[in-house]
């Protein structure tokens, strides 16, 4: 158990690499379709896992040795398949083009340019007010210098830009709100399966929790693909939404504890997964 919980780790690591990947191949003005895209995506696969889990078990009789080995198998196929996806052709936090507001060339103080010699063009990694003083450094160390003045400025930029994020009240409290509501969400995964088997006894009575997972799963997709398409200014419903639906979330854990009947369990399930990934949907 604590290596599955050792690789769930990785992998939970790896999404936020692929969203930060997929934000740096597509233009500003569609991040909202692929964010709905991406989640969506990702809750249909999910869905075909768990309805399939669910019929080779409930009609094959298929033993759990062999769900692993399908799992094992599909997960090689996505390992691989990652290695034909298009390299970025920029970066969103390095090697940035400079602000408009950065002098790139001869400001209008810089003598004219009379002497019939090729102009210095402006290196963001080589400070301008001490170009001369690389008059006398032998050529050889002139990278070295560039690598340490590349270096330094991708550190300031890092500097500014945590500064600029957490300085930002909107950004804090959604990022708080995301915490919490992952830790939460993290937890019911966890526990809803031993929820589910002591309101319903698998050796007792008939088990659905995988078709269950998968209806979940299915309706979380279609909130989070609806998500990519509504026009909606959410820097004025974005805290409207927030507050309904977390409600909504906090009213069918509630139910789902004080409940005795598995089905109704079952529906408060619903509700508070698709409810959930409607607002990560909204916050990413």
């Amino acid at each position: 158990m604590q290596l599955v919980e050792f690789f769930y780790g990785m992998v939970t690591a790896t999404e936020v690499a692929y969203y930060a990947y997929i934000y740096s191949v597509v233009s500003p003005d569609h991040y909202q379709k692929v964010t709905g895209y991406c989640r969506s995506i990702t809750l249909v696969a999910s869905t075909i896992g768990s309805l399939l889990g669910q019929l080779l078990v409930s009609l094959a009789h298929v033993s759990y040795f062999y769900l692993n080995a399908i799992t094992m198998a599909s997960v090689s196929v996505a390992f691989m398949s990652s290695f034909f996806l298009p390299m970025p052709q920029k970066s969103m936090f390095f090697h940035r083009t400079s602000s408009p507001e950065a002098p790139i060339g001869p400001t209008d103080k810089d003598p004219p340019n009379v002497s019939g010699q090729p102009s210095h063009q402006w290196d963001p990694c080589v400070p301008t007010t001490s170009s001369a003083n690389f008059q006398n450094v032998p050529v050889d160390q002139l990278p070295k210098i560039k690598d340490q003045n590349r270096f330094l400025t991708v550190l300031l930029q890092l500097c500014k830009d945590l500064k600029e994020c957490y300085t930002t009240k909107k950004l804090l409290y959604w990022s708080i709100w995301w915490a919490l509501a992952t830790a939460g969400f993290n937890q019911v995964l966890n526990y809803v399966q031993v929820l589910w088997d002591a309101k319903a006894p698998s050796h007792s009575s008939q088990v659905y929790n995988g078709a269950v997972e998968a209806i979940a799963t299915f309706l979380s997709s279609v909130t989070s693909l609806a998500v990519g398409y509504v026009k909606m200014n959410w820097d004025l419903t974005g805290e409207m939404a927030l507050g309904i639906f977390s409600a909504l979330d906090a009213g069918s854990l509630l139910l789902m504890h004080f409940t005795s009947n598995i089905w109704v369990c079952y529906a408060s399930y619903l509700v508070f997964k698709a409810c959930y990934m409607l607002l990560i949907t909204i916050a990413t």
